[in-house]
């Protein structure tokens, strides 16, 4: 299993928002930590001005490529534009579609960087009477059968990912296996959709992992490796937050899972200054691979 992390993980400085290292800055970092492939957060960088956002944005896609493949670096993940519940709730029906058209551009980049598996969030429908789950799998049945038609044509995989919470507790669609799973049915391509299953979105909703990985098997694509205390998304590295790993890493190695294993704890290194990021990453890495090992080795 290779070791992965995101763009990420290497981003911003002292828990500022401006963006302090580039995308190659951030690739260069994760080969040089020691890390085997790259997950590329394409939704990092289209916030305004940011490359995404600008009208050579295909131009810039490729250089990241060109970078990666210079470095032996294969783009194994990527993540998609989303938006939140409260936004789909308010959205026109034109403004919806901007968003979509972003995320049909995160695909075509993929496609640039011939990446296998591109996440993205589902979303939630919500009728008069509140959250509405038959809406929601017609309207996520949907979407996701669009995105896939794009995402044939450009030799890319959709995983969808479980979600988090909202500070208000609103009831969110995609949080445990058996809403994916029962999307994944309505889709009907399990060649071209997936799950990445997100262990610090699964802790917050306190769910049994273990078993939730057993239930998704082979449809398991892609894993967001991050830790929390239960409370909040915080993103960290493994062992900081209190999830009990070593079960899950065992499921992990139970159902023959063939994807990496990728970081998505983007909060480990942003409020350090720019002279530790080089040692904190080369310690995430080092982490990484001890837990691949374990996986492999059970134990």
């Amino acid at each position: 299993m290779r070791v992965s992390t995101t763009t990420g993980i290497c981003g911003t400085v002292l828990w500022k928002h401006k963006m302090y290292f580039s995308c190659e800055d951030s690739i260069r970092a994760v080969k040089e930590a020691g890390f085997d492939a790259i997950d590329i957060s394409f939704d990092t960088y289209e916030r305004e001005g940011l490359p995404m956002t600008q009208p050579d944005w295909k131009d810039w896609i490729k250089r990241q490529k060109e970078l990666c493949d210079e470095l032996g670096l294969p783009i194994t993940q990527g993540h998609a534009h989303y938006y939140s519940s409260k936004q789909n709730r308010e959205f026109t029906p034109l403004e919806r579609e901007v968003h979509i058209s972003k995320m049909m551009r995160d695909i075509e980049a993929a496609g640039i960087c011939r990446i296998p598996w591109l996440v993205f969030h589902p979303a939630t429908s919500y009728d008069s009477a509140g959250y509405s789950r038959r809406e929601t799998l017609k309207n996520e049945t949907e979407r996701f059968k669009r995105f896939g038609e794009m995402a044939a044509k450009h030799g890319v995989g959709i995983a969808i990912e479980n979600i988090g919470r909202t500070k208000s507790g609103d009831k969110l669609f995609g949080t445990t296996t058996e809403e994916l799973l029962e999307l994944l049915d309505c889709l009907g391509d399990d060649n071209l959709f997936g799950i990445c299953w997100d262990t610090g979105h699964g802790n917050l909703h306190k769910i049994n992992q273990p078993e939730a990985i057993r239930q998704m098997g082979k449809r398991l694509k892609a894993l967001h490796i991050h830790d929390n205390r239960g409370e909040k998304d915080e993103h960290q590295l493994p062992y900081l937050g209190n999830i009990e790993w070593e079960p899950l890493l065992r499921t992990l190695k139970e159902v023959e899972y063939a994807g990496d294993f990728t970081y998505e704890a983007n909060f480990f290194t942003p409020g350090f200054d720019p002279e530790f990021h080089p040692e904190a990453m080369k310690f995430a890495c080092k982490l990484a691979r001890h837990m691949v090992s374990l996986c492999e080795n059970n134990f």
